[in-house]
């Protein structure tokens, strides 16, 4: 027996099954993990200074940070906590919530590609529909979950990138006809760095991309998604293709504006706001440091 309001409030989504994530329990979790998250207040601050400094028209940086946050703690922990307890109803669901129809149709058209994205809300869930699609690409993660189980068949689809071979196995995987996911916008501590021009700021991302690219010799298709009660449509925008002229911090940049126009028409759905601010490593280590701490007790509830 506990009385921890988190592990309480996190057992009442998942006695939800198929409904665990929507509705008042998953919005009790939010609610719950937002107040005791140890870097709420940060990101708030954060992600409202990031909105206020660039060049979108909003009427209220802090109500679109409120919202922001609202959906990174959705993301982060009702997606993945409800992935972890139930696969099979976090696959369901997935299928449900994404059409990847518009992707699939490009990748049979033109062959695998890059695939690329920012983090937006549901990203966990996207990548769990992609993964279960004709599409099936090679994904790549910056380090296992705190949650994950290593197992042969998370090793089948996911290269993590604090592996030294994670860029030869990328580039096979597309030379040998199977396409690749990559999000550029949470850069590691060993991470190579590119500077972008974002929105009318410089910004930080991590490179490779460009040089898988050029290795490869296929195109970064940039996905997008906006999550909506009826469903989500699965965007592919059009491809960046390396060229032997071009720079690899010219294809990155290209990549970095496609996501651009769809942050400043969706700007509540980009969980990595405070990527474009001077103190970002330091920013983003103490949102990870908070998510272990919440995440330690979140485990509780799968006891």
């Amino acid at each position: 027996m506990t009385n921890d309001s988190l592990v309480l409030a996190a057992r009442d989504v998942l006695d939800r099954g198929p409904d665990a994530f929507a509705g008042p329990p998953a919005d009790a979790l939010v609610d719950e993990v937002s107040r005791q998250h140890p870097a709420g207040d940060l990101y708030c601050r954060a992600t409202a200074k990031a909105i206020a400094a660039l060049q979108i028209p909003v009427d209220s940086p802090d109500e679109i940070a409120a919202s922001v946050y609202a959906n990174y703690i959705w993301s982060h922990f009702v997606c993945k906590l409800v992935m972890t307890a139930s696969p099979p109803v976090a696959l369901e669901y997935a299928r449900r919530l994404f059409d990847t129809g518009e992707l699939q149709s490009a990748i049979d058209s033109d062959g695998p590609a890059l695939l690329s994205s920012f983090h937006y809300t549901g990203f966990p869930l996207m990548a769990l529909c992609l993964a279960q699609s004709p599409v099936a690409p090679l994904f790549s993660k910056g380090r296992p979950d705190l949650l994950e189980k290593s197992s042969a068949r998370i090793r089948d689809h996911v290269v993590y990138l604090s592996d030294r071979s994670a860029g030869v196995r990328l580039t096979r995987a597309l030379r040998q006809g199977r396409s690749v996911f990559i999000m550029l916008d949470v850069i590691l501590s060993a991470t190579r760095v590119v500077r972008t021009q974002f929105l009318g700021l410089r910004m930080g991302v991590a490179a490779g991309l460009g040089k898988i690219a050029r290795l490869s010799g296929r195109p970064c298709v940039p996905l997008f998604w906006e999550l909506t009660d009826q469903g989500t449509r699965l965007r592919a925008g059009p491809a960046v293709h390396p060229a032997p002229a071009r720079s690899e911090e010219a294809l990155i940049q290209d990549f970095v504006d496609s996501q651009a126009v769809f942050v400043a028409q969706h700007p509540t759905h980009w969980l990595e706001w405070y990527s474009v601010l001077d103190e970002a490593p330091g920013i983003r280590g103490e949102i990870k440091r908070g998510n272990e701490v919440v995440w330690a007790r979140l485990a509780r509830a799968l006891d």
